[in-house]
């Protein structure tokens, strides 16, 4: 049982604080979460609208911290870093810039600084060119890499390497170091690359 002056104080102390309508703020325990979990920004994200492209722009980050990306007809593949401040940090492949009535989210990702991840909304804030890109959570199962092998692939990242360029719209266009080919490749039910030929040199080469 509290004694009479512990009771006296606890009065007086009451009286105080309905006088001077000042209130008690006691400090929580519990730490702030952070702007964003790695977790929350793993799966693929697009711009909420449709575009006239032939494929959906996405954006997919993997639990192994690679990332790819389409602006609805080129595709690039890197690494991703997300610190618990939800500093962005990234590297990039090489890609192909082929024109394209789609979105650069491509872009968005390799120009990323921080990100903000609130439950399906992701938001990629750019301090190169202060931009912000709004995406939400794709569900889409035809949507994102698929294994498709979309994209530039290369022998070495080096300038004058010989490459093989493979578009979203079923065409595709290489260098064997001295001669250029195009035509149209097509992925069968087994996952096998047929390619059709169209264009091409014919240079003796000693790098392809």
């Amino acid at each position: 049982m509290p004694s009479s002056s512990s009771v006296r104080l606890l009065a007086a102390a009451a009286s105080l604080l309905l006088l001077t309508g000042c209130t008690i703020v006691i400090p929580s325990t519990a730490s702030r979460s952070p702007a964003a979990q790695p977790g929350a920004l793993v799966g693929t994200w697009v711009i909420d609208q449709s575009f006239d492209s032939p494929e959906q722009p996405y954006v997919s980050f993997a639990q192994d911290n690679t990332w790819s990306a389409s602006d609805g007809c080129n595709r690039v593949q890197g690494t991703w870093q997300l610190a618990a401040d939800g500093t962005l940090s990234t590297t990039s492949d090489p890609q192909t810039m082929m024109a394209c009535d789609g979105a650069q989210l491509p872009l968005a990702v390799s120009r990323g600084t921080r990100v903000e991840v609130d439950g399906d909304t992701l938001v990629i804030h750019s301090s190169f060119d202060s931009t912000e890109t709004t995406l939400v959570r794709s569900y889409d199962s035809t949507v994102g890499p698929q294994g498709r092998p979309i994209g530039y692939w290369v022998e070495s990242n080096t300038p004058a390497a010989p490459f093989l360029s493979l578009q979203a719209d079923g065409s595709y266009a290489g260098n064997d170091g001295c001669n250029v080919l195009t035509g149209t490749w097509e992925q069968t039910d087994d996952e096998a690359i047929l390619f059709t030929t169209g264009a091409t040199t014919l240079m003796a080469s000693t790098s392809g």
